[in-house]
């Protein structure tokens, strides 16, 4: 699904006795390149072309698929059809975002369903694997940055496993001979490796960025996080906590593309934020979002995330989120 939904979304609370209702609420918060089809250069003329996974015809059309059935998918809220293209991280999103499309304000409802195009296309595909990345704009003049996957947990077909909307200029993936190059996920690439990229970003949710998050920059994607977390409980006021724990990906892969400074990094997220009472003799009334899949008034309400994240790791300096996306996908 195309969706530029709220870097993270929480979800409303009602704290209650068990008897009597109250009327305290709790309230949330929330965030160019080489292109793949430049022809080679330097090859000679008895050689053939290097070959990528696709070919820029093949992702073109590939991504035409995509649209097309994405689009018909989002008009009826259909999420069998969606997830015969999409898959992974993103499919959990949009399918959250099916099953809480009663939640949204009539505003949101009709966006949610308009038809949208990719245009001014830009492929980063690698010479070997399963995967390639995209960057795009749509109808709407968001930008987009795509990844597609074919593997096993795929069905064997091309699916968009990620989707993110940075509001800058990713930095460029090197290329040669028009395919880039993937980064080893395990090899430290200045202050982090891509592998611990995951685990560094919830940190900023966990702990305030004290432990791994403390090598990540401070740019207003970051202290976006910090936000959400001093803020974590302030509405509960004495009567609850509110915390986040790490949780695991639905979809673990880490994608990385190589730039001339660094290393591009694709990483899953995911996360539950736990609100528990202080005091017997309460609970909490779920949100408007939360009572899709649990209405039920209780002590403990434990919320599901899912999200992905793009970075960069730089040779010099602390690493940059460049963009995320969360998702709701459960309360329990």
């Amino acid at each position: 699904m195309i969706s530029t939904s709220l870097p993270h979304r929480r979800p409303l609370h009602a704290l209650s006795l068990l008897a009597v209702v109250t009327a305290a609420l709790l309230s949330g918060c929330a965030s160019g390149g080489t292109p793949a089809h430049d022809s080679p250069t330097s090859a000679p003329p008895t050689s053939a072309p290097p070959r990528g996974v696709v070919t820029r015809a093949e992702a073109d059309k590939i991504l035409d698929h995509y649209q097309e059935v994405n689009n018909k998918a989002n008009k009826s809220r259909d999420a069998a059809l969606l997830a015969t293209v999409e898959a992974g991280q993103l499919y959990a999103r949009s399918k959250a975002d099916y099953e809480q499309f009663d939640t949204l304000s009539a505003k949101d409802k009709k966006q949610a369903g308009e038809p949208f195009t990719f245009t001014q296309r830009t492929f980063y595909i690698p010479a070997a694997g399963n995967w390639f990345a995209a960057e795009a704009s749509t109808t709407g003049k968001n930008h987009t940055v795509m990844v597609f996957e074919k593997s096993a947990d795929t069905g064997d077909t091309w699916k968009k496993v990620i989707s993110l909307f940075p509001q800058q200029a990713l930095p460029a993936p090197a290329a040669k001979d028009g395919l880039v190059e993937p980064a080893d996920a395990n090899t430290t690439v200045g202050l982090l490796a891509p592998a611990n990229v995951t685990d560094t970003v919830e940190d900023l949710f966990a702990t305030g960025g004290t432990k791994d998050g403390s090598k990540l920059s401070r740019n207003d994607n970051a202290k976006s996080i910090l936000t959400t977390y001093k803020e974590r409980g302030d509405s509960l006021g004495s009567q609850a906590t509110v915390n986040f724990f790490p949780a695991t990906p639905l979809h673990e892969k880490v994608y990385t593309l190589r730039t001339s400074a660094g290393v591009l990094v694709i990483a899953p997220l995911a996360h539950k934020e736990e609100s528990l009472v202080k005091n017997s003799g309460l609970q909490i009334t779920p949100g408007k979002t939360e009572s899709v899949y649990n209405r039920t008034p209780r002590a403990v309400v434990a919320d599901s995330f899912q999200g992905e994240a793009v970075v960069h790791l730089p040779l010099q300096g602390k690493p940059e989120i460049l963009d995320y996306r969360y998702a709701m996908v459960d309360s329990r």
